[in-house]
């Protein structure tokens, strides 16, 4: 073999491209733009609902509801990410210990902030003022508990105050569930261990609370399929580089959540609809080494970077929005118009947060960890790449 055949890939790629693939940017990427759907989705909402006009863009088929697709490519990107970031970790409760800590320290502080801030509205008039907000809601919401919560209006779900925090409690679910099998067995053992963890648990909680009970509307939720999803890309694909097979999966999962417009009711069918299509977008993202060597392109990847407080934040904008829009402010705008601005305020100004709030808090709490090296980074600290770290 030649020395230019030897530093090539099996399928043409440079190796140098190889190692590029092992920090995972087209998932940073991937999540920036999963981010960005979950607000085009809920400001798609804002605007249908309180604008005097017709939005021809919110109302098209169901392409308003696809936007909700975004929470579905976040969970199989963490199931891979969890799964691939754990995998040396050793057999034992030394090393659960550690991992269920990183996990606590990364994704709680941010949403209590902000959770907490949400309340600071309530209390002073501000805001969610129908809101029926009693003790043992706070109390189950910062803990990510499902907990009734009602309005005046009469609506009732389980979401915490900060509604968006729903999805963090199948996360934390899912943690739970990591965490177990590297006590009894090690990072490596997620697969196929946590696989079983979960169908286990998800058949003890139909046979005891039944399909409509509140437990195992998280516990039996179809939607944990899509970690599922993540841990099987990262045991069978995250290492590998194949660019035409990437370029492939992207363009089928963009194909499926372009047909999922045409659905008559895609949210009944999530898992189908956004979770398969989700999980060929990510196992694109893994397959196609990318760089963030553009203005552009490290643009995105900080917004993949800020995915979270894009997240979190972005209600706020939508409460802010709502309450202008009932005022009759911004209603002489045209409703595409006034969607497509919308949302792009919602992202920058959300994603601006992270400087304020979860950067620093990265780089306080987890000062040697590979998202503090992203933080960094960001913030122009850094130009190294970096390997994968846990999930936003």
């Amino acid at each position: 073999m030649n020395g230019t055949a030897a530093s090539m890939h099996d399928d043409g790629v440079p190796r140098d491209k190889v190692k590029a693939s092992q920090t995972f940017e087209g998932v940073q990427l991937l999540r920036g733009f999963a981010a960005m759907m979950v607000v085009f989705h809920h400001m798609c909402w804002v605007v249908t609902t309180y604008h005097p006009g017709q939005s021809a863009i919110a109302t098209f088929r169901r392409l308003a509801e696809v936007g909700a697709g975004g929470v579905d490519v976040f969970f199989c990107i963490s199931g891979l990410v969890i799964a691939h970031a754990a995998r040396n970790l050793s057999a034992g409760a030394g090393s659960a210990r550690t991992f269920a800590w990183r996990r606590l320290l990364r994704v709680l502080p941010p949403y209590w902030i902000f959770t907490g801030l949400l309340l600071l509205l309530w209390v002073t008039g501000i805001g969610l003022k129908g809101l029926n907000v009693t003790p043992g809601l706070v109390v189950a919401s910062f803990l990510l508990i499902p907990w009734p919560k009602t309005t005046a209006a009469g609506a009732m779900s389980y979401h915490p105050i900060l509604d968006v925090g729903w999805t963090l409690t199948f996360e934390m679910y899912f943690y739970a569930i990591c965490t177990l099998v590297i006590a009894l067995a090690g990072g490596r053992r997620i697969w196929p261990w946590t696989i079983a963890g979960l169908g286990v648990v998800a058949t003890l909680s139909l046979l005891t609370a039944g399909s409509d009970g509140v437990a195992s509307a998280t516990l039996a939720s179809p939607l944990l399929c899509e970690f599922i999803a993540g841990v099987l890309l990262a045991r069978f694909v995250a290492g590998r580089v194949a660019p035409r097979a990437g370029r492939v999966l992207i363009v089928l999962g963009v194909a499926g959540f372009v047909a999922s417009i045409f659905v008559r009711d895609p949210m009944a069918w999530r898992v189908l609809c956004w979770g398969i299509p989700g999980a060929l977008l990510v196992a694109g993202a893994v397959l196609i080494p990318v760089r963030l060597d553009t203005r552009v392109s490290r643009l995105f990847g900080f917004l993949g970077t800020a995915s979270y407080t894009i997240y979190l934040v972005h209600p706020f904008f939508t409460l802010i929005a709502g309450t202008l829009l009932k005022r009759g402010t911004m209603t002489q705008i045209p409703p595409d118009l006034l969607l497509i601005v919308l949302t792009i305020v919602a992202v920058a100004g959300s994603a601006i947060s992270w400087f304020f709030v979860e950067g620093p808090l990265i780089r306080l709490l987890k000062p040697r960890s590979r998202t503090a090296t992203l933080a960094k980074r960001s913030l122009g600290a850094s130009t190294a790449p970096v390997t994968p770290d846990a999930p936003r």
